[in-house]
C-alpha cells in the first residue's frame, strides 16, 4: 500500500506543471458559484441553508444526519470553541434547563396537533426546536466575551508563526511582539472586517488612517526567525539575508491570505502549480522597499558593532519609509548574487493584471494595492480560503482539507458548493467573522452528536463506515472528536480549578519549568521559578514563546515551533502525554485546587460538583458509585483531602475530560 501511494505522490510532483492557461480552470481559481441552498426531502431537520447543502449530499447516498448532541455536551463544545474555556456548573445547569423547557413546550404543540412524524423525520423527536432562543442567546454570549478573541486569536497566530524571540543562533528576545499578539486579540473581540485586517497586516503604514496600531499589525510581516544580530559580514552576505528575510514574508502571506505556495517558486517556476518564477520575485518587488522598524536589542552591523536601537520605536513593525523602491531581479537559483532579469510589481500571471499606482510621498503603495486585490469581492480565491478556515476550527476539518495549499497537489472540496456559500456570506456580511461563527455553530449539522452512528433510510440499519473523515466520504461536515489543543487543555485545567487569571493582554508571561531542562538554553534564559501564582496561571495565549525553548507541556501537546506559518496542527497520541498529565507538578497543584473548590456539604455533593466542573455533567450512578469506593479506599490510607485530590487528577487525566465531543 504504501509503495503504491509513495508511486502516486511520485508521479504528481513529477508531472509537468499546468500551462497558465490550463491553471487558470482550476476550481479554486474559478469566480464564486451563485450557490443557493439545493432542495431536501427531510425538511424538518434544517435549521438554516448549511444544513440543505449537507443533507442534500446525505440523502442521495441513502443517509440521515446523526442525531443531537445533549444539551450539556453541546454547551461544553460550543463553549470551548469560541472561547477555548469551560463553561461553568451554572452556566451548564441554566443552559440545560432552558433547553428542556423548550423541547418540553415543543413537544406539546406537537401533541395537541396530533402530528405523527415518519421514520425520516425520527430525529426532531430528540433534538432542540427549529429556533431555540436559549442556544442563540448562549452564542450571542459567547461571541461578545473577550475571551472569544484570546481563543480565535490563538489559531490566527499559528498562521502567522508568531513568537517572542527571534530563533536562530542567540534567540533574541523581541519585547515589543507580544503587542501585535494582542492587536489581534483586539481584532477578533472588535468583529474588525477582513479587508481591514488584511490591509493592517500587509501594509499598516500605506493605509487610509494608519497609526500605531496598524504599524503593529505589520508585525505579521515580522514574526518569522531572524538572525539579526549575526547576519553576515560583507554587502553579498546582507543582500542574502535580506533576501531570505522577504522569502518568509513571500511566502508566508501567500499561503495564509491565498492558500497558495508561491515560496515554491523563489528557484524556479512552481512544479505543480501555475505560478512563475518571475510571479515570486513580482510579489517581491511589492515588499523590496520595506525596512525593519523597532530593532531588537542585539542586532549587529556587518562590523560586529551593535547597532543603536531606538528607543522610540516600541513596535516590531515593517515599513516604508520613502517612495523609490530598489530594482528587484529575478534572483537565479534563488541566489541574491546571481541577477537576472528585471520585473516590477505584479500579482501572479494566473489572475487579471491590477495597476500599481503612483508612489506617495513616503511609501509606494505597493503593499497596499496587494491587500486591496487579495480582499477585493471578485476575488474568489481569497475569500475561499478565510471561509475555509472559520470552519475548519468547528469541524475539526476544513471543507478543504488542506487550508494553505489550495492548489493543484492541495485537497479538493468535499462541498464545493457549501464553500462558495460560506465565502459569499462573509462578503456580503462586510468580512466581519462573527455572524458566519454564528450561522455555522447555530445549525443543525454543528449540534450533531459526534458519536459514530447514522441511521441509513434504505436498509434501516446502522452504518459506522459513513462517519469516516475522509474527504470522499459525504458526512465529512460533522463535529468530529477533538482533542483539547495544548492551550485550551491549561487553560481548562485553571478554569476547573478556579485559579485562571483572566487578565487580558500585556507581556509574556513564563510560567515555571523543570530546572533540568533550563541549561539547554543559555541566551535569553527562561527565569527559574518554585512556586506558580496568580501571574502565571493567566490563559496560555500569553505564555512567552521562546523558540528555542518551548514550554514542554505546548510542545507535547502538538503546539506549532513556529519556524513557519502553521495551518492545522497535528494530534498525537503519545505515551508521554499521559505520564505528563498524570506526574506534572502544574497538574498536581491544580488537582488540590480543584479538590478544595468543589468540597460541598456531602461526599456525593462534593463528587458531583467535581464533574461539573471538569466535565460538565453530573456522574451517573454507576460512575458515582465508583468515585466514592476510590475516595473510601484511598481515604484509608491517607485523607479525605488526599483522597479528593486524587480523585481531581483522575477526571483531569480522563479522555473525557482532554476530549471535546
Amino acid at each position: 500500500m504504501r509503495f503504491f501511494l509513495f508511486i502516486a505522490l511520485s508521479t504528481q510532483l513529477l508531472a509537468k506543471p499546468p500551462a497558465i492557461e490550463a491553471g487558470r480552470k482550476h476550481w479554486a481559481f474559478q469566480p464564486l458559484s451563485d450557490a443557493k441552498p439545493p432542495a431536501v426531502q427531510n425538511t424538518a431537520w434544517p435549521k438554516n441553508d448549511i444544513d440543505r447543502f449537507i443533507l442534500a449530499k446525505l440523502e442521495a447516498n441513502g443517509l440521515n444526519p446523526s442525531a443531537e448532541a445533549d444539551p450539556a455536551t453541546l454547551i461544553r463544545r460550543v463553549t470551548l470553541d469560541l472561547t477555548g474555556l469551560l463553561p461553568s456548573p451554572e452556566e451548564v445547569e441554566a443552559f440545560v434547563s432552558a433547553m428542556e423547557k423548550e423541547k418540553s413546550a415543543q413537544f406539546s404543540v406537537l401533541s395537541s396537533q396530533s402530528r405523527k412524524l415518519s421514520t425520516e423525520h425520527s430525529a426532531l423527536s430528540t433534538s432542540s426546536p427549529a429556533h431555540s432562543q436559549a442556544y442563540e442567546f448562549l452564542i450571542d454570549r459567547l461571541l461578545s466575551s473577550p475571551h472569544y478573541g484570546e481563543r480565535q486569536a490563538r489559531h490566527w497566530l499559528d498562521l502567522a508563526r508568531y513568537a517572542d524571540t527571534s530563533g536562530t543562533h542567540n534567540d533574541l528576545d523581541r519585547p515589543h511582539a507580544w503587542k501585535y499578539r494582542d492587536y489581534v486579540i483586539r481584532s477578533f473581540n472588535d468583529d474588525k472586517p477582513y479587508a481591514r485586517f488584511v490591509a493592517e497586516q500587509i501594509a499598516g503604514d500605506e493605509i487610509n488612517g494608519a497609526n500605531e496600531d496598524s504599524l503593529i499589525a505589520t508585525g505579521f510581516c515580522r514574526n518569522g526567525t531572524s538572525n539579526d544580530d549575526n547576519m553576515g559580514k560583507n554587502d553579498d552576505a546582507l543582500a542574502q539575508y535580506r533576501a531570505d528575510q522577504l522569502d518568509d514574508v513571500i511566502a508566508t502571506t501567500s499561503s495564509v491570505f491565498l492558500g497558495l505556495t508561491v515560496g515554491c517558486a523563489r528557484c524556479h517556476d512552481h512544479k505543480t502549480d501555475p505560478l512563475l518564477q518571475r510571479d515570486y520575485y513580482s510579489l517581491l518587488a511589492i515588499f523590496n522597499g520595506t525596512e525593519k522598524y523597532g530593532l531588537v536589542p542585539g542586532t549587529q552591523d556587518k562590523n560586529d558593532k551593535r547597532v543603536k536601537i531606538d528607543e522610540t520605536a516600541q513596535v516590531h513593525a515593517l515599513i516604508e519609509t520613502k517612495p523609490v523602491v530598489p530594482k528587484t531581479h529575478i534572483m537565479l537559483r534563488g541566489s541574491a548574487l546571481n541577477l537576472g532579469d528585471e520585473v516590477g510589481p505584479a500579482i501572479p500571471t494566473l489572475f487579471k493584471p491590477i495597476p500599481f499606482p503612483t508612489p506617495a510621498a513616503k511609501t509606494s503603495l505597493r503593499r497596499k494595492t496587494l491587500a486591496a486585490w487579495i480582499t477585493a469581492p471578485d476575488n474568489a480565491l481569497a475569500w475561499r480560503v478565510i471561509a475555509n478556515r472559520l470552519w475548519q476550527h468547528h469541524f475539526g476539518q476544513g471543507i478543504v482539507a488542506s487550508p494553505s495549499n489550495f492548489g493543484f497537489t492541495g485537497a479538493t472540496p468535499t462541498h464545493p458548493e457549501l464553500l462558495d456559500y460560506l465565502a459569499q456570506q462573509l462578503i456580503q456580511n462586510g468580512g466581519h467573522f462573527k455572524p458566519l461563527h454564528k450561522l455555522i455553530v447555530m445549525s443543525a449539522a454543528y449540534r450533531q452528536s459526534s458519536k459514530c452512528s447514522v441511521l441509513s433510510a434504505q436498509s434501516g440499519k446502522t452504518e459506522h463506515s459513513a462517519l469516516s473523515t475522509e474527504n470522499s466520504s459525504p458526512l465529512a461536515l460533522r463535529p468530529q472528536l477533538q482533542r483539547m489543543e495544548a492551550e485550551v487543555l491549561r487553560d481548562s485545567i485553571l478554569t476547573a480549578s478556579g485559579k485562571l487569571n483572566p487578565k487580558l493582554g500585556g507581556p509574556g508571561i513564563k510560567p515555571r519549568m523543570r530546572p533540568d531542562l533550563l541549561p539547554t538554553s543559555q541566551r535569553n534564559k527562561w527565569p527559574l521559578l518554585k512556586q506558580e501564582g496568580p501571574e502565571q496561571w493567566r490563559r496560555s495565549i500569553y505564555i512567552y514563546i521562546k523558540r528555542q525553548l518551548l514550554m514542554p507541556s505546548m510542545e507535547l501537546f502538538d503546539a506549532p515551533t513556529t519556524t513557519d506559518s502553521c495551518a492545522a496542527r497535528m494530534s498525537s497520541t503519545v505515551p508521554t502525554q499521559a505520564l505528563v498529565l498524570m506526574n506534572d507538578e502544574f497538574v498536581e497543584e491544580q488537582a488540590a485546587f480543584l479538590a478544595q473548590r468543589a468540597t460541598a456539604n456531602t461526599l456525593e455533593q462534593t463528587i458531583q460538583r467535581m464533574f461539573m466542573l471538569t466535565l460538565s455533567h453530573p456522574a451517573d450512578m454507576r460512575r458515582l458509585q465508583q468515585s466514592l469506593d476510590f475516595v473510601k479506599t484511598r481515604e484509608a490510607a491517607s485523607t479525605r483531602d488526599q483522597a479528593l485530590t486524587d480523585l481531581a487528577h483522575v477526571l483531569l487525566n480522563s479522555s473525557e475530560f482532554i476530549y471535546i465531543e
